[in-house]
């Protein structure tokens, strides 16, 4: 987590923009763009009139307020400026309460069109075993002795039944159709989804791709911020043979993790048991205090499984998020870390090359 240093309102003092001194450009090219030393004052001035605007209006100060206003004025700024804050902008937001809300909506709708499309297999099924019979009892009916007193009955009803397979197999290939159809259109959708709806929280894809943003932020500002990867104990995971009592653990945990994590926080589950947490603006220190925090939260929470306690524990593995390496190379460098922790039952573990 951030220091309180990290936290003053002061632009010129602030992480995010206080370290904004690249070499000067060439004085005749002033005109062209913004100079980047004077990026932390305009938008200073920007802030300060979007709070004096809402307060004119009579407005709250409410997230959704500041930022309507606060992008109204960038408006009437110069071009070049603002582009380079509005391109920050845009790498920051993640939308994520409508898209996790959305995808909610989506996910059990999708869920009852599944059960349909299952229903119509079982009838699919089905209508292939009433030919099988109706076949089958066709052909005992030739057999019959008195065929001469059937005959006529027999040759209208099997000409009925060809008719009616006739159509029915024609109604069976266009359900077989539409089923691979919808169910490939299901699964297209769940390849671009950015929520693991039995935890909460971001699946490993769009993770991943927070974390490059992340990345890219960092191309234009020098700030810190850090990857934390978590999993059980190995212990604990030794312990746990049922699938459905590891899934409640690890459901806990991901609950535990929303509750203890700041907004800014990045949280995902990224398969197998492990958990990243991508903290912005956080260097070695504050992601150590905020892993030490996360680490306190599991070990003072207890599952009550039927007449067995279960003491929860997890070992974390930190590294840094750096340009220079991307956000695979980060996760494996956290993941690295994890593995040791993990291997010599430590509560945390920093990457070898992070920890200077």
């Amino acid at each position: 987590m951030a220091n309180k240093e990290e936290e003053i309102s002061d632009f010129g003092s602030n992480i995010f923009f206080g370290k904004l001194d690249p070499d000067l450009p060439d004085p005749e090219k002033n005109d062209e763009f913004v100079l980047e030393d004077q990026v932390a004052g305009k938008v200073s001035v920007v802030a300060q009139n979007t709070v004096k605007q809402l307060e004119e209006e009579g407005l709250p100060a409410f997230p959704a307020n500041y930022q309507l206003y606060f992008e109204r004025l960038l408006e009437k700024e110069e071009t070049s400026f603002k582009q380079k804050i509005q391109s920050v902008m845009d790498l920051q937001s993640m939308g994520e309460d409508r898209a996790v809300a959305f995808e909610k909506s989506v996910k059990e709708g999708f869920k009852n069109i599944k059960q349909i499309l299952d229903f119509i297999a079982v009838l699919y099924k089905n209508l292939q075993l009433v030919q099988t019979v109706t076949e089958k009892h066709m052909k005992s009916m030739e057999k019959i002795d008195n065929k001469i007193v059937l005959s006529n009955a027999i040759s209208v009803f099997l000409k009925d039944i060809d008719k009616v397979n006739d159509v029915t197999s024609t109604q069976l290939n266009q359900i077989k159709e539409l089923y691979q159809k919808t169910a490939k259109v299901i699964s297209d959708i769940n390849k671009n989804t950015i929520y693991d709806s039995r935890f909460g929280i971001y699946n490993k894809r769009y993770f991943m791709s927070l974390i490059e943003k992340e990345n890219k932020l960092m191309e234009e500002f020098t700030h810190s911020s850090s990857i934390l990867t978590m999993q059980l104990t190995k212990d604990i995971q030794e312990s746990i043979q049922d699938k459905s009592t590891l899934m409640i653990l690890l459901k806990s945990i991901a609950k535990l993790l929303l509750k203890t994590s700041r907004r800014s926080d990045i949280i995902g589950y990224l398969g197998d048991g492990v958990f990243g947490i991508g903290l912005k603006y956080s260097d070695i220190p504050s992601a150590t205090k905020a892993a030490e925090r996360f680490i306190h939260s599991v070990k003072t929470t207890n599952i009550f499984l039927g007449e067995r306690d279960i003491s929860l524990n997890v070992s974390v593995g930190i590294a840094k998020i750096v340009p220079e390496r991307n956000a695979e190379d980060s996760l494996e460098a956290a993941l690295s870390a994890l593995k040791t922790a993990l291997e010599e039952n430590l509560e945390l573990n920093i990457y070898p090359q992070d920890q200077s």
